[in-house]
């Protein structure tokens, strides 16, 4: 983004699922594990290369046996009732904080004092938030639908389009950086 000075950028995250039945939390290690029929020993092989995609963008990443992982529901109520309440820039504080608990510290996304901090960090009453599993469920729901109306199958998920415009790109996965260069070029 910072390459593309002549472009405005309104980054909108929308809730998506990649486990809607998995408990609300459970240990991450074990998931994986069970989810792609690994062996501990290929699990901490495939963290391994993850630590040094992280450490290369700069970012911190653990991943130990006592990791935990769960259902995202509540952090994605979390992350639109953020936007609600103050727009991109709020819900991209509650984003950063939530990546970080769970790459960097290992907690759950579904974690009740992680979900309270990052709505508290934004001017929400996390407590109450976190309280009341209806305050933003709808809406989060509505916007579940957007994705499947996209076709989304897994994360990340990017929708770029130029304001004004019908045409739009999709890209899915994780793409290098010279991908989204591309894309954004073709924008200009």
């Amino acid at each position: 983004m910072k390459k593309h000075h002549g472009l405005d950028f309104n980054v909108r995250w929308l809730p998506f699922q990649l486990a809607s039945g998995a408990p609300a939390k459970s240990n991450k290690l074990e998931m994986y594990m069970n989810k792609f029929g690994m062996s501990k020993e290929t699990a901490m092989q495939k963290s391994d290369m993850m630590r040094q995609k992280f450490q290369a963008a700069g970012l911190p990443w653990r991943f130990t046996e006592s990791d935990l992982t769960g259902n995202t529901f509540d952090a994605h109520r979390v992350l639109t009732a953020a936007y609600a309440h103050g727009g991109a820039a709020a819900q991209d504080k509650v984003c950063e904080l939530l990546f970080h608990s769970y790459f960097a510290e290992g907690r759950a996304p579904s974690d009740p004092e992680v979900l309270k901090a990052a709505a508290d960090a934004v001017g929400l009453d996390g407590g109450a938030l976190v309280a009341d599993a209806s305050k933003a469920a709808a809406e989060t729901k509505d916007e579940m639908s957007i994705g499947r109306k996209l076709g989304v199958t897994g994360v990340p998920h990017f929708v770029i389009k130029a304001e004004g415009t019908t045409g739009e790109h999709q890209v899915s996965g994780a793409q290098p950086p010279e991908y989204f260069d591309a894309v954004l070029a073709s924008l200009s």
